[in-house]
């Protein structure tokens, strides 16, 4: 099983965020992400066994006790891949930014202590860029005009309180275990 631990939307925001995805979806060809899988990655884990996931739940807990909860806003826009062909559109992250870098910086030397399947080297080194995936397309320019229309774009703040490890499986996100922040 692929797992991964993120920072979860609270509701308001992920109605926002799902209502604005409602709205490209129809005018832009792309493989928009569906509302339960709007999430912030912080450590991406790889295919963990079940001994590999029962031995992150307590570490998982113990990182979650030693950051306070703090608030976010997504803001702005980009995308990911080649100027000519973007493969990925995402909403970018702001607020409370040294805290949530602690975090994630925290997640990936707790949890990434040792050689896990499926991830690599480069995965391990990659700097981490907080954002929210929206959509992803291989076609070159579907994602010209959505990220002029979404510059300006900002939620309201919203409360980070916990930490989620969740399984991917078949394009599904099963949450496996919450760890509440502080």
């Amino acid at each position: 099983m692929s797992v991964f631990l993120a920072v979860d939307l609270d509701e308001p925001t992920r109605g926002t965020v799902s209502a604005l995805v409602g709205q490209l979806s129809t005018r832009h060809l792309a493989k928009w992400l569906r509302p339960d899988k709007l999430h912030v990655t912080l450590v991406f884990l790889g295919n963990a066994t079940p001994a590999h996931v029962a031995a992150f739940l307590p570490r998982i807990d113990a990182l979650a006790k030693r950051h306070r909860p703090f608030e976010l806003v997504l803001s702005g826009v980009g995308t990911f891949g080649t100027r000519r062909a973007p493969s990925v559109l995402w909403l970018g992250v702001g607020g409370a930014l040294e805290a949530l870098e602690a975090l994630q910086q925290d997640a990936a030397e707790v949890l990434l202590t040792e050689p896990l399947p499926g991830v690599t080297a480069v995965e391990r080194e990659r700097a981490f860029s907080p954002h929210l995936t929206l959509a992803r397309s291989k076609q070159g320019g579907v994602f010209d005009e959505v990220t002029k229309a979404l510059e300006a774009f900002r939620t309201p703040p919203f409360l980070v309180g916990h930490v989620t490890l969740y399984e991917s499986r078949h394009d599904e996100y099963r949450a496996l275990h919450r760890a509440t922040l502080g």
